[in-house]
């Protein structure tokens, strides 16, 4: 679903992880009351009631699921009491760091462990909103995890953002991020630079990094952004909106 809303930066008041001020709960309730106008084409809203607590219903990672009918999931299964353990306190870790990142990072997630054969550590897909999959080589050290956590948070909220606005341009053209992985749409693009921005807003509050660390998230988020420069067919005028502020916290 799109909209004529305002562009997002300016609706939403930045960008999640980015800006302190970012509107998380005004994006929870516009992406809530798209999904149930969408439940409601589908004629999935029977047993839900007509109220704005039926409606909040639809930000549930097992509901939201229902209207995705085609898509097809990621081979997972459950994570130990143990890994869950190692989540919740790698998302309080985060938090200690950053504590302005608190709706963030409490976003109703469910967290699987990936069963990849093609060695992805973690992974989500805009067609399982709120799913993050995690591999055990995910676990290896608290910092691994932190990582990974905020990367596919990271994403999950830009997913969240395109349920309200598109960000391609509407062509099918695929790229290559800078590490070598092909395939990727235009806004899949945005996505991996909005990763590298949030990792090194991250280190850059902690100071845990060395610089050499730093400068390799800025090249790669740079780079993913140069893959767009000059071809503004590829993202809408809100996608491109984003790749900005993206190119200003890099």
């Amino acid at each position: 679903m799109t909209t004529t809303l305002p562009d997002p930066l300016t609706e939403l008041d930045g960008m999640p992880f980015l800006d302190d001020g970012f509107a998380a709960r005004r994006l929870l309730a516009g992406a809530a009351a798209a999904r149930h106008v969408e439940a409601e084409r589908q004629g999935r809203t029977s047993s839900i009631p007509g109220t704005a607590s039926g409606v909040e219903q639809w930000l549930a990672p097992a509901r939201i699921v229902l209207l995705r009918p085609s898509a097809q999931p990621i081979p997972a299964g459950p994570l130990s009491p143990g890994e869950n353990r190692l989540i919740d306190d790698a998302l309080r870790q985060i938090l200690v760091a950053v504590p302005a990142w608190e709706v963030l990072v409490r976003l109703p997630v469910r967290y699987a462990l990936l069963h990849a054969e093609g060695g992805a550590i973690s992974a989500s897909s805009r067609a399982w909103p709120q799913h993050v999959l995690l591999a055990p080589e995910a676990f290896a050290t608290p910092l691994e995890l932190v990582e990974h956590l905020l990367h596919e948070l990271s994403h999950q909220w830009l997913y969240l953002i395109q349920e309200l606005w598109a960000l391609d341009g509407g062509h099918a053209e695929r790229l290559t991020l800078p590490s070598g992985t092909a395939g990727r749409t235009p806004s899949e693009v945005l996505g991996a630079a909005h990763v590298a921005a949030v990792l090194t807003r991250l280190y850059r509050t902690t100071g845990g990094q060395a610089e050499t660390r730093l400068t390799a998230l800025r090249d790669y988020g740079l780079g993913c952004l140069n893959l767009l420069d000059s071809r503004v067919e590829l993202l809408t005028p809100a996608g491109w909106q984003i790749a900005r502020r993206l190119k200003e916290a890099l």
